[in-house]
Order: C-alpha cells, then structure tokens, then sequence
C-alpha cells in the first residue's frame, strides 16, 4: 500500500501542475517570448521581401551590363573601322607629291585636257 500512496502523490503533483498549466493563461515570460517570436517573424518575412527585390534589381543589372558588353564590342569594331580609314588615308597624303610641283601638277593636267 506504501507504494500505491506514493503513486497516488506523483499523480495528484502532475495533476495540480497540468491543472495550475491550464489555469494560467500565460505567465509573463512567455508572453515576452511571444512578442519576441511576433518580432523576429516580422522582421524576417521584411528581409525576404528586401532580398526578393535585391535579387531582382541584380537581375536587371546583369542585363543591362551584358547590354552594355554588345554596344562595347559594337563600338570597338567601328572605331577599328575608322582607325583603318585614318591610316589609309594617312599614307594617300604623305604619298601625294608636295610642294608647288603638287599644286601645278593637277593644274597642268587639267590644262592638257582641255588642249586637246
């Protein structure tokens, strides 16, 4: 019989404190705690909207740099372009004859055209 009294104690203490459990509606550290977890729930579902809208701000970025790569080559192949031109240009003149020679030349060619 001892023991049954001493069942009976264990399971009259867990029944007064499920009971005191129940009765309570909240103490006040799991209120603080509440608040907490409300807290740190709001602040992470504003991180998740803060990183969605970086990472698509990213994403655009990548596009317009990779648009921006296109008009680089774009622009290097015309300025190679013209850089050709230049230097053509360049050895037409300094391959002309110069001086006053030069200026008679055509001159005198247009003359003999006109002569004949």
């Amino acid at each position: 019989m001892p023991e049954n009294k001493n069942i009976l104690k264990v399971l009259l203490i867990a029944i007064l404190v499920t009971g005191m459990g129940i009765a309570m509606p909240s103490c006040p550290g799991q209120q603080a705690l509440q608040q907490q977890v409300d807290k740190l729930t709001t602040q992470n579902a504003d991180s998740t909207k803060r990183i969605q809208a970086l990472d698509e701000h990213v994403k655009t970025l990548n596009g317009e740099m990779a648009q921006a790569k296109q008009l680089l080559l774009q622009i290097t192949n015309v300025i190679q372009a013209q850089k050709a031109s230049i230097e053509l240009l360049e050895t037409a003149v300094k391959s002309a004859p110069k001086g006053k020679a030069a200026k008679a030349a055509p001159a005198k060619a247009a003359a003999k055209k006109k002569g004949k």
